[in-house]
């Protein structure tokens, strides 16, 4: 078995990123979870030594030490202007407690825990990616086939992985100043791809590859806006 069972070939990532149609028949749904475990491993080398260094830097885990960060950040903003607390009280005693954690015992020494837990947040990322493709796949199907669409889920699954070819530039986010606006570049040039995907797969016009794409996103963003001002307004009353 070699790897071109588990991975498309270069040229052909790189015709599903400039939005070919070529590419998006072309590949098994073993390759394009090969594929997107691949570029999420490589999109995390960057992210993985900035993780390691700052656990390294505070002595504790990596999870921890971005606490800390949050805690510091939130302290100079309480200090410097007035913050909108809303329902949660006053916030100094919640940005010492985060600023306190990296600084707990966690019973291994500091440079493991940093170690492991910078491999940890790196192994993850792929999952993560594998994890969306399946399950947003998988609503993003259920509005296909309402629509009337006849492809089979792993011609689709093949097909929309290539999405995550320009995802591989969110790994360059902590570079300061240009790592963030090209990770959010990243982000919107991927949706592009997707909807490529979905567009030469089902044979659906823009308007409505753009409904089944999209539609999914847009009511779990709406749950999830609701869900929160529930919970502001509970506050609030309680």
């Amino acid at each position: 078995m070699s790897w071109r069972d588990w991975l498309p070939t270069p040229q052909q990532m790189s015709d599903a990123a400039q939005l070919r149609p070529s590419p998006f028949g072309a590949i098994t749904m073993r390759q394009g979870m090969g594929m997107i475990l691949f570029l999420g491993l490589v999109a995390g080398i960057v992210p993985l030594f900035g993780d390691w260094i700052l656990g390294l830097r505070t002595g504790s885990a990596v999870p921890l030490a971005r606490l800390g960060q949050v805690g510091a950040w939130l302290e100079l903003r309480l200090a410097s202007e007035p913050f909108p607390v809303l329902f949660l009280g006053d916030l100094r005693p919640w940005a010492f407690f985060l600023q306190t954690l990296p600084q707990m015992e966690t019973g291994m020494p500091g440079w493991l825990g940093a170690t492991l837990s910078a491999l940890g947040r790196w192994v993850q990322r792929p999952l993560d990616w594998l994890g969306l493709w399946i399950v947003y796949g998988a609503l993003v199907m259920v509005v296909n086939k309402a629509l009337g669409a006849t492809h089979t889920l792993q011609r689709f699954y093949a097909a929309t992985a290539f999405a995550f070819v320009p995802l591989l530039f969110t790994g360059l986010a902590p570079i300061p100043c240009v790592g963030q606006p090209l990770s959010w570049l990243a982000r919107l040039w991927a949706v592009a791809v997707y909807l490529q995907a979905s567009r030469q797969v089902t044979g659906f016009s823009w308007s409505r590859t753009g409904v089944a794409v999209l539609l999914p996103g847009a009511v779990a963003g709406a749950l999830m806006g609701s869900l929160l001002l529930g919970l502001v307004l509970l506050s609030l009353l309680l």
